[in-house]
């Protein structure tokens, strides 16, 4: 063991090594980050992205027209305004004048009207990246298909794009054209998707180039080096528009996929920042300035199959009902570390997505929450239903042996079992376990999303058309997320969300929600100024007090 240990820390130090003198390499000075990450690198190309290692990077080599703020709000960035239609279809962009590429080129709407275009012509492997693009934007999704089909001989700097609706009206005005209202479209466009590339460097149908030091880029850095396995180091955009705000001039971001290897680097002082730390690691860290607990706009909540394949108890509501009130939310996040890793959730939506002049969530919560631990009315509702002592309810629960899964999979058979519950555990490979949720085959099963955009996207999760087998099969809520695409004003479609999210959870329980999700971080106590963008750390105001 102390042989393993020995040879553990010496790659730490070694790793240290490299950092330090990578970075001093890049640049004579002492403003350096040592960042490390779990992951490995995959790609730094907008019109690919999918993956939040990725993102940790690209949020600091490019600006788009919009940025998400540490509590979800949607801010301008290259974007000074813009303008909607009345009926919600047409975006006019009118860009700050005075962003340049770090080469000192202007950042024009060209940049922005061949980046989107681009990504529409790539190819069938970016078919994730470019969803919303084809979801909402005119012609988008015939325009790829023809691209895809005609493979890489296609050009998007000469084709006809006439019927998509992207268009650059001159150097700082661009149009977007939907084909149905979505008012959430300027916090989609604060994604990696809609970041620019210079059409005389993003070569169209290859992506490499985004791994190679050199090329312009629009945000606070530019890539000095990289090694998708190993690291990406970055130095400061001396021509950014906020060059003069920017703190820290060198950011090295470090591959380590071994959470013990973080912690030791860490602790070592090998590092500056730890981003995949365990959970034991954070809660060793609990009560202490180090741990940054960085908000995830995910939910961790129960599903009731009440669709086809699902049992005859749970078609029935205040069965369901019964079984949100037994739950203790404040005892069971008590026994996974408490609320500062898990905090309670209530509505289904989690925290970290924006509402009107709030958090959705914050929002939603101000009329209070009807399904609040009451064990007595659990008992009374399931004996309405025919079940007491003689006659006990006896369900399934399924979950994943992985994580904390199997902790709360227990806490929850406790709390049921107090109120007259028989649980029986359904205990499969992480691998099957979505697959067998998808196909139906389970009665009440533990379920994790994660999306940061808008609270619809959530919520529409649950309609018929997005599950394969449908868990929850209610047409009155179909209809209800149908009729919220139409709507054109904001705060009409953020309130008739929030009807949504009641029908489901309050006054249906066809989900029961438990917590929200955050993600440990690890920060010496001599770094000062992490932020948040959206759900990526941002490092570029960073200072070294010491």
């Amino acid at each position: 063991m102390k042989r393993a240990s020995a040879i553990l820390m010496a790659i730490v130090m070694f790793i240290g090594m490299i950092a330090s003198e990578t970075t001093a390499s890049a640049q004579g000075n002492d403003s350096q980050l040592t960042v490390a990450v779990g992951y490995q690198f995959t790609t730094f190309d907008p019109a690919l992205n999918t993956e939040i290692s990725n993102a940790y990077v690209m949020t600091h080599l490019f600006s788009g027209m919009f940025r998400k703020g540490p509590e979800g709000d949607v801010i301008n960035d290259l974007c000074e305004s813009y303008d909607v239609s009345d009926d919600g279809l047409t975006y006019t962009f009118h860009m700050v004048p005075d962003a340049v590429w770090s080469d000192g080129v202007p950042v024009t709407a060209y940049d922005f009207e061949y980046s989107y275009l681009r990504s529409l012509s790539y190819g069938v492997e970016n078919a994730w990246a470019i969803n919303d693009f084809v979801s909402f934007i005119e012609g988008a999704e015939e325009y790829s298909a023809a691209a895809q089909q005609e493979g890489n001989a296609f050009d998007c700097t000469v084709a006809d794009h006439s019927s998509v609706g992207i268009e650059a009206a001159d150097a700082v005005t661009l149009v977007l054209k939907l084909k149905a209202p979505c008012v959430y479209l300027t916090g989609l466009m604060a994604s990696c998707q809609w970041m620019p590339v210079r059409e005389d460097f993003g070569v169209q149908h290859e992506s490499l180039w985004a791994f190679e030091s050199g090329y312009p880029t629009n945000g606070a850095y530019t890539l000095a080096e990289c090694n998708e396995t190993e690291k990406a180091v970055l130095i400061k955009n001396e021509n950014y528009r906020l060059a003069d705000e920017v703190t820290m001039d060198t950011i090295t971001f470090l591959c380590m996929a071994d959470e013990e290897a973080q912690a030791m680097a860490y602790k070592a002082g090998e590092i500056d920042v730890a981003l995949g730390i365990s959970s034991e690691t954070a809660i060793a860290y609990a009560g202490t300035d180090e741990l940054w607990m960085m908000p995830q706009p995910s939910n961790y909540f129960l599903v009731i199959n009440s669709g086809s394949t699902g049992p005859e108890w749970a078609k029935d509501v205040n069965v369901r009902r019964a079984l949100a009130l037994a739950i203790n939310k404040d005892a069971l996040v008590s026994v996974l570390g408490g609320a500062d890793f898990y905090p309670i959730l209530n509505g289904y939506v989690p925290e970290g997505i924006a509402g009107i002049e709030d958090s959705f969530r914050a929002e939603g919560d101000a009329d209070g929450y009807t399904l609040v631990y009451d064990p007595e009315q659990a008992k009374e509702l399931l004996a309405q239903a025919g079940y007491d002592a003689g006659n006990p309810l006896h369900i399934s629960y399924k979950y994943s042996n992985s994580g904390i899964h199997s902790a709360v999979a227990t806490m929850l058979q406790q709390m049921w079992k107090a109120v007259g519950i028989d649980v029986q555990f359904q205990n499969v490979e992480s691998a099957v376990f979505y697959d067998q949720l998808d196909q139906g085959d389970f009665e009440i099963a533990r379920y994790g999303y994660g999306a940061v955009d808008n609270a619809i996207q959530y919520l529409e999760l649950w309609t018929t058309a997005m599950q394969v087998v449908p868990a929850v099969d209610v047409p009155e809520f179909d209809q209800m997320i149908a009729d919220v695409r139409t709507i054109a004003d904001p705060a009409e479609f953020n309130n008739a969300l929030h009807a949504a999210e009641d029908y489901l959870v309050e006054e249906n329980v066809y989900v029961i929600p438990l917590f929200n999700f955050n993600t440990p971080a690890l920060v010496q106590p001599d770094i000062e100024g992490c932020t948040i963008t959206g759900i990526y750390p941002y490092f570029a105001y960073t200072t070294i007090t010491e």
